[in-house]
């Protein structure tokens, strides 16, 4: 066999190199994990090669004096499976995805490019952001914030938590979770998301699962630190008050038509519509992009027969949180009454209304639960 040119070669060299070589997993031989043939050609060694071993987890992870248990419980995550997003278009569609040949390709080539495997967590960067090692070949227990987390999340979550829109908003912050010379200190994805919530099944709902966070997990000393929590705490979501604007998109068509507008900063405030899941009477509210017609371009003609039984204005943690915005700011004299409840009932207040419903008619029977009434949040009653 002649000699291959670097640039056909994959090099796990220098101190990372060394680092794998020198772990658990770099004592395995490389066709243990990624299959291929010993000795012959560059063809014949790459015959039956295996990119990600870890899309076959229970083979690849899972074996005895592995990782068993982790990979029982993440084979059912909604990173692995994308329930979620596979359970909504089921229950709009009146058609479980795998039910039609249509629908079940359209899915796998619109949506389940953002399934991720241990490997695009734990060793490179996701596939659908382009793949490529992070550390070498090392396997990292702790994923990186940039290369893996906002890799994928990156233009809501990761822009928002490092306060990416100062060119839309002037002024715009990143999260003071973010702020590293805060009391909260810099802190990544994974001190508020743990390993559990990420490898636990979630079922059709991320919150759903139990271990998924809530602000009250570290801050219920302050409940009655102040008139505004003793009025509201329980009531009102935290990110109602201390939420920035954040990204929202309408209309998708897939595969070719793509986002009806550009995605949007706004912020709106509604009634919640997952009480059984999360028990705040009013939340933060962000718009998806789905559309009555959004499957006909996978060549699906059932329709979305369900499509008045789900919000398009869905519950949203935005990750931009700051003590003062633009509801808490009560400098130069001004009351929580002026900077929030006194919002109006435009477009532009910060509550979901009528109003909104109207510039997105066909929108309004889905929503129409969650809108709050129009004037001042005094004269609503009960």
């Amino acid at each position: 066999m002649p000699p291959l040119e670097a640039w056909e070669k994959v090099l796990i060299s220098g101190d990372e190199g060394d680092a794998f070589f020198a772990s658990s997993h770099g004592a395995l031989d490389c066709m243990d994990c990624h299959g291929g043939a010993e000795g012959g050609s560059k063809e014949a060694a790459h015959e039956g090669l295996i990119r990600d071993p870890s899309e076959n987890p229970r083979e690849s992870c899972g074996g005895e004096g592995c990782h068993e248990a982790i990979v029982e419980n993440a084979r059912g995550s909604i990173h692995f499976l994308l329930s979620g997003m596979r359970a909504k278009v089921s229950a709009r569609t009146a058609c479980p995805v795998e039910n039609d040949p249509n629908l079940a390709a359209g899915f796998e080539t619109s949506c389940n490019k953002c399934h991720t495997t241990c490997g695009q967590c734990h060793v490179s960067r996701p596939l659908c952001v382009g793949g490529g090692f992070v550390a070498g070949h090392s396997f990292e227990a702790t994923p990186s914030m940039i290369n893996q987390c906002t890799a994928c999340h990156g233009s809501r979550v990761g822009d928002e938590y490092r306060g990416k829109h100062k060119d839309e908003i002037p002024g715009y912050q990143f999260d003071i979770h973010y702020r590293k010379n805060s009391s909260l200190g810099g802190k990544h994805c994974v001190n508020c998301h743990s390993g559990d919530e990420m490898h636990n099944g979630m079922g059709d709902d991320r919150y759903a699962v139990a271990e998924m966070p809530r602000c009250e997990d570290c801050h219920s000393n302050v409940a009655a630190s102040n008139a505004y929590h003793t009025e509201h705490w329980g009531e009102l979501g935290c990110h109602v008050c201390h939420s920035q604007d954040y990204r929202n998109c309408n209309a998708c068509h897939p595969p070719d038509g793509g986002l009806e507008s550009p995605s949007y900063l706004t912020f709106k405030i509604g009634k919640n519509p997952l009480p059984h899941l999360r028990d705040y009477e009013y939340v933060v509210l962000r718009h998806v992009p789905i559309a009555r017609d959004t499957y006909d371009g996978w060549g699906y003609t059932g329709g979305t027969p369900n499509y008045d039984d789900y919000p398009t204005w869905k519950y949203t943690s935005p990750h931009n949180i700051q003590r003062w915005t633009a509801r808490t700011d009560t400098t130069g004299g001004q009351s929580c009454w002026e900077a929030c409840h006194n919002s109006p009932a435009t477009t532009e207040g910060f509550f979901l209304r009528q109003i909104d419903l109207d510039q997105l008619s066909d929108e309004a029977a889905a929503n129409e639960p969650y809108i709050v009434p129009d004037g001042p949040v005094g004269e609503w009653g009960d």
